[in-house]
């Protein structure tokens, strides 16, 4: 037996798992370059099993850990509970993983599909329950019998159910979903669950999924609010919570409460952490759906103490900013899109909207549009105005249509994504050059997430706001977190572009919105929307859900995004439309009066009511 070991089958849980306390933790994290994104240690210096390690370099091409790799890893092999706060793209889905991974191929007796899941990841979207999951399937390559498997909205739930019967290793789910399957699937087996995951919890919490995170804890025995007799019963084997964000705020903070127990922390500067008394965990319950003062945990009782989060972005990401007027949007994007690909085919741009609609009338027009080079329109041969292809996303989809989209735009080494927020919930999406936010996030939090979609790992990115000159001041919301952005040299851009055919040395300074390249390109687009009848349609929805957006921005960010200094017309102009459409829920008297006007003009009166006779 002590031979079979040595060969292949790892030595037990109890003589191979390391002990990590708090102190050893901050010891070896110190080893590390306070700088720099990666660790000078090995995965083998973490702990983790010979045939992992050479799994992680050999055949995934991990030469070794990220420094929040190097301190989570040990920290959730020894059993205790966990906290981190990363910037995206510094490997925070491995630092789980793997010691998921090598536990539980060291597990005696061996780990068997009857024995039900064992380890539980919980995403905020279908995207990343099929990234996560994928990388689950390497890192059980070399261990069969370890099976991963991932539940989701949109999945048949008869084929979801058939695969938990069978028996899922690490499941990867969504909260709506799985709480169904905890809810309505007998068949699905969790009685021997040791590890409970919350992926980028900010973001489950952020899209309302509070009910149903705190409805699977309940059923899962894992609250600590729960009483000892329920935990009994519930929860058989010790268990283990990790909670992974990428910004902390009051709803993570209270999930942190009820779902954790003196968590070590890792990611937390020195004035968020609290003192080792201030660290323990309270009893009371707290809610993770209303923001009002008297559900929050008393100050004492916090995992986090509610401040001003300083966010933390990677030094290697070039952010700036381009001040656009309404209705010149849609061209200088186009602009930007069309000289971003000029300057290097070969790359990938994710370009933010704010509604579903937005995000379909912008990816027709970017995959379809026509012109004529230089602007002599009629006369020279049209071709599409960009050539690489595009790629929508939205929650809308079907989610075959997400996939193949998801999929697609991965594969591809030149290509555009246009999508919603859906996006921007920890995808890791390889080579991804820039980030366009073509309308604003909102909250500051939704900054990082959309930004953290490039510069992951190491590698550059770029990240691109448009602001309207009205929306300035949330340049200064996002300095209050620590992102300070600059501004981008678009003239610069426009000068590369000819004019009457030429691109000259010099010429006088010209209005960005009177320039002759910038009228040429809203001339087509205004062309081809009027054009095309399905595309006039998909504009003017775009117009109407954008308005819808625009005047839900919350707290502060009121004073800034606020429609009344809006010109209509210019975001009409934004849409490629000629005029400003009708107005969802305009009054039957205004359409009344309109109509009254229009009878006026044709000669003909108002029809009259007809008047009956009263009874005397």
């Amino acid at each position: 037996m002590a031979a079979k070991r040595k060969l292949g089958r790892p030595p037990p849980p109890a003589a191979a798992a390391p002990a990590a306390p708090k102190a050893k933790a901050k010891a070896k994290a110190k080893e590390d370059d306070a700088e720099g994104l990666f660790s000078s240690r090995s995965f083998a210096d973490l702990g983790l099993h010979p045939t992992l390690c050479a799994h992680l370099q050999d055949k995934m091409g991990f030469q070794g850990p990220t420094r929040i790799q190097a301190q989570a890893i040990p920290v959730a092999m020894s059993g205790q509970h966990l906290l981190v706060k990363a910037a995206t793209g510094t490997g925070k889905t491995l630092a789980y993983l793997a010691p998921i991974v090598h536990l539980l191929q060291m597990r005696e007796p061996r780990v068997e599909r009857t024995h039900g899941t064992f380890a539980l990841v919980i995403v905020p979207t279908r995207e990343l329950c099929l990234q996560v999951y994928g990388i689950a399937q390497q890192l059980v390559h070399r261990f069969h019998w370890l099976v991963p498997g991932y539940v989701m909205g949109g999945e048949s739930r008869s084929k979801e159910k058939a695969r938990l019967r069978k028996g899922i290793s690490i499941l990867i789910a969504t909260p709506g979903r799985l709480l169904d399957h905890l809810q309505h699937t007998s068949s699905f087996v969790y009685s021997n669950l040791r590890w409970i995951v919350f992926d980028e919890a900010d973001s489950i919490l952020e899209l309302g999924f509070g009910k149903a995170v705190e409805d699977i804890l309940g059923l899962l025995g894992s609250r600590n609010d729960a009483s000892d007799e329920n935990k009994s019963k519930t929860d058989p084997m010790q268990r283990q919570n990790l909670l992974l964000s990428a910004t902390l705020n009051e709803k993570v903070n209270r999930l942190a409460n009820i779902s954790l127990k003196n968590p070590v922390m890792i990611g937390l500067d020195e004035q968020n952490k609290p003192s080792e008394r201030s660290s323990a965990l309270g009893k009371k319950h707290t809610s993770l759906l209303s923001d009002d003062e008297d559900e929050m945990p008393k100050k004492h009782n916090n995992v986090v103490e509610p401040a001003v989060d300083d966010f933390k972005l990677p030094a290697q990401l070039v952010q700036r900013y381009v001040k656009v007027s309404c209705g010149s949007r849609l061209a200088v994007l186009l602009t930007i899109l069309k000289s971003q690909f000029e300057r290097q085919v070969s790359q990938k741009v994710v370009v933010f909207m704010s509604t579903c609609d937005a995000v379909d009338f912008h990816h027709t027009v970017l995959s379809q549009l026509e012109w004529s080079r230089g602007l002599a329109l009629d006369t020279d041969k049209k071709q599409k105005f960009l050539g690489c292809k595009v790629f929508r996303l939205h929650g809308n989809m079907d989610q075959e249509d997400r996939k193949k989209s998801y999929l697609g735009f991965s594969s591809e080494k030149s290509a555009i994504l246009v999508c919603t927020d859906v996006a921007a919930r920890g995808l890791d999406i390889p080579k991804v050059r820039c980030i366009i936010q073509y309308d604003s996030p909102g909250e500051a939090s939704e900054y990082v997430h959309r930004v953290g979609r490039t510069a992951r790992i190491g590698e550059k990115g770029e990240a691109l706001l448009f602001l309207q000159p009205v929306e300035l001041d949330y340049l200064k919301d996002l300095e209050l977190h620590g992102v300070s952005l600059t501004e981008y040299p678009f003239q610069k851009v426009l000068d590369g572009f000819p004019v009457n055919g030429e691109k000259p040395l010099k010429r006088k300074p010209i209005s960005l919105d009177m320039h002759p390249w910038i009228l040429s390109v809203q001339r087509t687009l205004e062309n081809y929307v009027a054009s095309e009848a399905t595309t006039n349609k998909l504009a003017r929805d775009a117009f109407c859900s954008w308005l819808r957006a625009y005047t839900a921005h919350r707290g502060e960010l009121k004073k800034i995004f606020m429609v009344k200094k809006l010109h209509l017309g210019h975001v009409a102009r934004s849409f490629g439309l000629k005029e400003q459409p009708s107005l969802v829920g305009r009054s039957h008297q205004v359409q009344l009066k309109k109509r009254k006007k229009e009878q006026k003009r044709e000669g003909q009166g108002p029809t009259k009511r007809r008047k009956f006779p009263t009874k005397k």
